[in-house]
């Protein structure tokens, strides 16, 4: 029986035909986004669209199926679409590229979906593809896994909670690709030295692949396999440098690591577009002293120090390994496993201008590492697909009359409701009245003819939207909430004089308009947010500019000292299989100092910056890799 039949006596031939004409977007094509791409292509969903930024990583093979061993640095959005072409009936798309890049993906390019499918591993992706759905009106399914938990979460704009409802923590998981190449936090570092270079060096076990002739390497192509084997012997040959017990070859294994290694990493200009090249070590800082000092745990070591140290760490455990059969495991209670996984992580921050840390700070989030699983990963794309025909209203049997009827699903072990069950499936609730995305802001696009960026004043554009809005313009109030800045206010208003263009507002800023005149019953208008989107054209008039109909409604003004959200605890983890999860404290979030409104990501939106025109200049921020 083919395919087609089984799915259509499922959701009945009209409704597969729908499903045939369907365009969904699918963000992230690692542990999940496998698993999501092949269900999406054997349901028969018409058109997908595979965005991801990274390239397939040795540690990816375990988990991500669709990978080889010969696709190590290519795209895995390019590469996941050959590999499924055998049993392929949709029409892919894959795309290589941030999807917070809004010149790459710009808003309306997100409006041509029928539904969204997240499998991202970065919490500001998340937030960010959230409130695309919620700008849009877009169903969003969300998804992650942690360990043996996972959970996915179908997302209808206005009418459940949305990703943002509830309270979400500092991120505790980092992309594989991050901690092996692009790191940005200590952490990073630490997992690196832990998870990859201290179990290359003394926990792995040997093999001899790459003199193996038999091998099947998994291309005919000569040079393929021979860079292959190349990149398998020099993680071979460090670890027979350990095992030979040669003391003088230590000063190779860290020129190899933290000299050669880094200079390939330069060599990809792609990773260095939007983020500061790491300086390698020079080889001058390459110490052959192999004495072992007693230092200050507590404290932050010199560069010097450290690269000391870690010769001298290394020596021991050299030593080590013959006494303990060529293996030893690390544990944040053995000094020398410890000190190795320390010096080698503060070595690589240096590397890559990150703060450096103490052994003792490091102790303390060295330990805790949970493991992706395949098996958690396709239980949630699974679930993910399976959901995504009721939301598409397509399951004539699983019918809903409201979208709160759908169900999400998580795992209860993760949330310690039950012991005796895998899964549990509640029913959706509705928006969180106090979440900054989908309930305290209201939301449209604005579409200006592309010639008037450069003949709309801010005093204009000002007018225009009072009028529309029955706004007060004397108590309006107008931040560029992409590059966090007070456009204008009733005592700022040094750049009315100037153009959109000159003030940096272009396709992609978002704005947050605020009326702050106050009622006599304690209300005010909602804040509205207008996410900028053009119209091509270059001969476009005032009459052209297009604001989204809607009446913006009257709210409670909040003081200060409440709480912008009543503390709810998140009961699904909210990290991806891709991950390496460790236990974190949370950031402190910004304080508002003015009448709180949340704007974009529930920062504040609201806090003046200084009215100076050097404000005209937006704020770069370093870029995020969004993708696992």
């Amino acid at each position: 029986m083919s395919r087609a039949s089984n799915i259509s006596k499922i959701i009945g031939p009209q409704n597969l035909e729908k499903l045939r004409s369907t365009k969904c977007l699918l963000i992230g094509a690692g542990g999940i986004g496998s698993e999501l791409l092949k269900d999406l292509i054997l349901m028969e969903f018409g058109e997908i669209h595979i965005v991801d930024l990274d390239t397939i990583d040795l540690s990816n093979l375990n988990r991500q199926f669709l990978f080889r061993q010969r696709d190590i640095k290519q795209p895995k959005s390019t590469t996941a679409v050959k590999a499924v072409q055998g049993f392929n009936n949709s029409k892919l798309v894959p795309y290589e590229g941030n999807i917070m890049d809004t010149t790459q993906f710009p808003l309306h390019w997100f409006g041509s979906f029928d539904i969204i499918f997240n499998a991202l591993d970065n919490l500001a992706a998340r937030r960010y593809v959230n409130k695309m759905s919620q700008f849009l009106q877009v169903p969003l399914l969300e998804s992650g896994t942690s360990g043996f938990d996972g959970y996915m979460q179908p997302i209808i704009p206005t009418e459940t909670e949305c990703f943002d409802c509830t309270k979400k923590e500092t991120p505790k998981t980092f992309p594989v690709c991050t901690i092996r190449s692009t790191p940005s936090q200590p952490i990073h570092c630490i997992v690196w030295a832990k998870n990859f270079l201290f179990a290359q060096l003394f926990a792995a076990d040997i093999t001899n692949d790459a003199d193996d002739e038999t091998k099947d390497w998994g291309t005919t192509d000569e040079e393929e396999i021979k860079r292959i084997k190349q990149e398998t012997n020099e993680l071979q040959e460090l670890q027979n440098i350990i095992l030979s017990g040669d003391n003088s070859q230590i000063p190779k294994i860290i020129e190899k690591i933290f000299i050669h290694d880094i200079e390939k990493l330069l060599k990809i200009d792609n990773l260095w577009k939007t983020r500061t090249k790491p300086v390698p070590l020079t080889e001058s800082q390459i110490k052959t002293d192999l004495t072992d000092r007693d230092m200050d745990l507590s404290t932050v070591w010199p560069i010097a120090d450290q690269i000391q140290k870690l010769s001298s760490i290394t020596n021991k455990l050299m030593t080590r390994m013959k006494a303990e059969n060529n293996h030893i495991e690390f544990d944040k209670d053995d000094e020398d496993t410890l000190e190795f996984v320390a010096t080698a992580a503060n070595i690589r921050s240096q590397i890559f201008h990150i703060p450096m840390k103490s052994v003792f700070d490091i102790k303390q989030t060295a330990g805790n590492i949970i493991p992706a699983i395949a098996t958690t990963n396709a239980i949630v794309a699974g679930l993910s697909a399976l959901v995504s025909l009721r939301v598409l209203s397509l399951l004539n049997y699983a019918k809903i009359s409201k979208p709160t009827e759908l169900n999400m699903v998580f795992t209860a072990k993760a949330s310690n409701i039950s012991q005796n069950r895998y899964l549990t499936n509640p029913t959706l609730a509705p928006p969180n009245c106090n979440c900054p995305v989908c309930s305290r802001v209201v939301r449209g696009v604005m579409k200006i003819p592309r010639n008037l960026f450069g003949e709309l004043k801010l005093k204009d554009l000002v007018s225009i939207l009072a009028e529309k809005y029955s706004f007060d313009s004397e108590e309006l109030s107008v931040l560029d909430t992409t590059g966090h800045r007070l456009l204008s206010d009733f005592d700022f208003d040094s750049l009315d004089e100037k153009t959109l263009e000159e003030i940096k507002i272009i396709p992609g800023t978002l704005l947050l308009i605020t009326d702050e005149t106050e009622n006599d019953d304690g209300t005010c208008l909602k804040p509205l947010e207008l996410y900028i989107d053009e119209i091509a054209s270059d001969d476009g008039k005032m009459s052209d500019i297009s604001l989204p109909d809607m009446k913006i409604p009257l709210t409670k003004i909040t003081s200060t000292t409440e709480e912008d959200n009543k503390p709810v605890e998140d009961v699904v983890p909210q990290n991806n299989g891709e991950t390496i999860v460790l236990d974190l404290e949370d950031e402190d979030d910004e304080k508002v100092k003015k009448r709180k409104f949340a704007g974009a990501d529930g920062d504040d939106a609201l806090s003046k910056k200084s009215k100076s025109d050097n404000e005209i200049e937006i704020i770069e921020e370093d870029d995020i890799i969004a993708l696992d």
